[in-house]
């Protein structure tokens, strides 16, 4: 891990492919592609206000709180470079292929086809939170950017996985700031827009090896998406509508093993506005996308 490479060049070491992925995927091309994988639609029910009420308070639960309601949300301004540590060469492309698929799918540029450094980094690992504290005490690049606050909030993190996401705050126009806080000069201030962004450069997700044994690849790569392509944190306890992100929660009975309708709203709710959207709208969509299947 304090190697990191890129998407190119990927690490080898064990990591079976379970059964489960034999009934989603039958050839390498599917195993790529989400849209080949001849899993089911997902149907959403309920009452139309009883799924806005829902959505809004699942996506409170999983968004950290930006400070207040008028600062940006992260995401991914670059577009997306997956790189995979510690798996199978066929595993890891199988991983990188299906979180491609998700950033296109909620409409987010990937880089195919040609070398990139990874901005989305996934690695199995013994212990996370060993791995964790090697990267700080080597001041490797991964973590050099988290604050004090930052990596309290990254040590807290519980069980088999640890996430976080590197960001900076930004102009609207992509522009870095001067000092310490950062400052902009910029006039192109509303209610609707503000004048700054806050963009995601780097997500590293470590997950510990004795967790996955019963899962296939799609399950950890959509888990990943989860994590990455935004800011979020794991539910305490099962949801009402359902989230990826309760993959490896103990507490939760039946864990979703695929991004479900929320998920799929969440993300493109988010990358559907600008940048610079206020918080306090930037997840306003997800209940008319859940219920239109994200038209």
């Amino acid at each position: 891990m304090r190697k990191l490479i890129t998407a190119a060049a990927i690490a080898a070491t064990a990591l079976a492919t379970p059964a489960l992925a034999q009934d989603a995927v039958t050839s390498v091309e599917q195993q790529l592609d989400p849209a080949l994988d001849g899993g089911e639609d997902i149907v959403v029910s309920g009452e139309r206000g009883e799924i806005h009420s829902q959505a809004r308070e699942q996506a409170r639960e999983i968004t950290p709180r930006p400070g207040s309601n008028a600062a940006p949300l992260a995401r991914m301004q670059a577009p997306v470079c997956p790189g995979v540590f510690g798996a199978e060469l066929q595993t890891a492309y199988q991983i990188i292929g299906r979180i491609r698929s998700n950033a296109e799918r909620i409409g987010h540029e990937v880089i195919r086809g040609e070398p990139c450094a990874a901005n989305v980094i996934v690695a199995f690992v013994d212990d996370p939170q060993d791995e964790f504290e090697q990267l700080r005490d080597a001041n490797h690049y991964t973590v050099r950017n988290l604050d004090y606050w930052d990596a309290k909030r990254v040590r807290e993190q519980q069980g088999p996985v640890m996430a976080w996401n590197v960001t900076a705050t930004m102009s609207r126009d992509g522009i870095s700031g001067f000092g310490q806080p950062p400052t902009f000069s910029s006039t192109a201030i509303s209610r609707t827009e503000l004048g700054v962004r806050n963009d995601i450069g780097i997500s590293v997700v470590l997950i510990s090896r004795n967790a996955i044994a019963e899962m296939d690849t799609i399950a950890v790569a959509d888990y990943v998406t989860m994590r990455a392509l935004a800011q979020t944190r794991v539910p305490e306890g099962a949801t009402q509508l359902g989230t990826i992100l309760e993959l490896f929660e103990p507490g939760v009975e039946a864990p979703p093993y695929r991004l479900t309708a929320f998920d799929e709203a969440y993300l493109r709710s988010l990358y559907r506005n600008q940048a610079n959207t206020p918080s306090r709208l930037a997840l306003r969509d997800v209940g008319n996308l859940m219920e239109s299947g994200g038209d």
